[in-house]
């Protein structure tokens, strides 16, 4: 009995090790595939190298959709100075 407690403890510390690995493996090819990219990087990012492949407008429509969040009214002067509201 005390060879098969062992046995089960050597391979839980496998499993354990092996899971730590498997983890460790998946976040430093995470943390490695981000990066920071401008204003003007995301732009040329969007078109590829090839020009513009895709359109990013499909994209945004449907990111729109699902994230939909009530508009917000902001307040801004028109040309007379006067405060009127805008949707944002």
């Amino acid at each position: 009995m005390g060879a098969a407690m062992s046995v089960a403890w050597i391979m839980a510390g496998v499993v354990a090790a092996v899971v730590g690995l498997a983890l460790w493996l998946g976040w430093r090819w995470l943390s490695g595939s981000w990066e920071v990219l401008d204003d003007h990087g995301v732009h040329e990012r969007l078109l590829g190298p090839g020009g513009p492949r895709h359109s990013p407008g499909l994209w945004l429509r449907l990111n729109r959709w699902i994230n939909r969040k009530p508009l917000r009214l902001t307040y801004r002067r028109d040309k007379r100075g006067r405060f009127r509201r805008t949707r944002r």
